[in-house]
């Protein structure tokens, strides 16, 4: 080996007293800047005991929030085992409990239940229309629940049972644009258009029809689509 390559190397290595150097390096930085490690190392703390308080408290909600549900649930059973009489009379407090449950937690999937619960004792008592409104404002206040469909399209019922079209196909064609992935998706388009061929729009009925057989989808839904637009053709409602 060259004396080159052995002053080269020799120089590539530090030297004992050079890693003493550094170490007291370091040890000045950290001296220096103590305060700041110091108040690092708080906040990692505080962050790690906020989040495992944070994880202790939502579990401890979901818990309680199961079991609420759990007993709003055994209530409502009975409310339907009811008579009719009986209904009338059960019925405040059925939603009395609900209203208080959906107000205790919030987005949860028992506040959403709850309120769809409260929607059909309303309507089980035959009104209609506070039930329509919950219904919507269900859909309003928890619009990424899988419920919220589910709710526009029993308002729509109602709103249709009622003689309002207008409002039910507002109710269906949100269900259309916002929940296209929506369980029976196809039920709301085929809905979309009998509604209109009922008020006589032949045109926009066709443009359902043909929009859900555009979706490729082969269904009970898709076959009746087929047959109401053969049936506007041969009437000579459309071309």
């Amino acid at each position: 080996m060259s004396s080159t390559e052995t002053g080269t190397k020799t120089a590539a290595q530090a030297s004992p007293q050079e890693q003493v150097k550094f170490v007291d390096r370091i040890n000045d930085f950290m001296h220096a800047n103590s305060k700041v490690f110091l108040v690092l190392v708080v906040a990692i703390l505080a962050g790690v005991v906020g989040l495992g308080i944070y994880s202790a408290v939502s579990s401890n909600l979901v818990v309680k929030s199961t079991i609420a549900l759990e007993n709003l649930e055994a209530t409502f059973s009975e409310f339907i085992a009811l008579e009719e009489s009986g209904k009338a009379t059960k019925s405040a407090a059925v939603i009395s409990e609900a209203d208080a449950l959906a107000s205790r937690f919030g987005k949860r999937y028992a506040a959403v239940r709850a309120t769809m619960i409260k929607a059909e004792v309303l309507s089980a008592i035959n009104d209609v229309s506070a039930a329509e409104k919950t219904l919507a404002s269900l859909a309003d206040t928890y619009p990424k629940s899988h419920l919220a469909p589910v709710a526009l399209s029993n308002a729509a019922a109602i709103a249709e049972d009622r003689g309002d079209n207008d409002m039910a196909l507002k109710y269906l064609s949100r269900i259309e644009s916002e929940y296209p992935a929506a369980s029976g998706i196809g039920r709301i388009t085929l809905s979309i258009g009998r509604i209109y061929e009922t008020t006589k729009l032949y045109d926009k009925a066709q443009e359902s029809y043909a929009k859900l057989i555009a979706t490729g989808v082969e269904s009970d839904w898709t076959k009746i689509a087929h047959d109401r637009i053969i049936l506007l053709k041969s009437q000579g409602l459309v071309k």
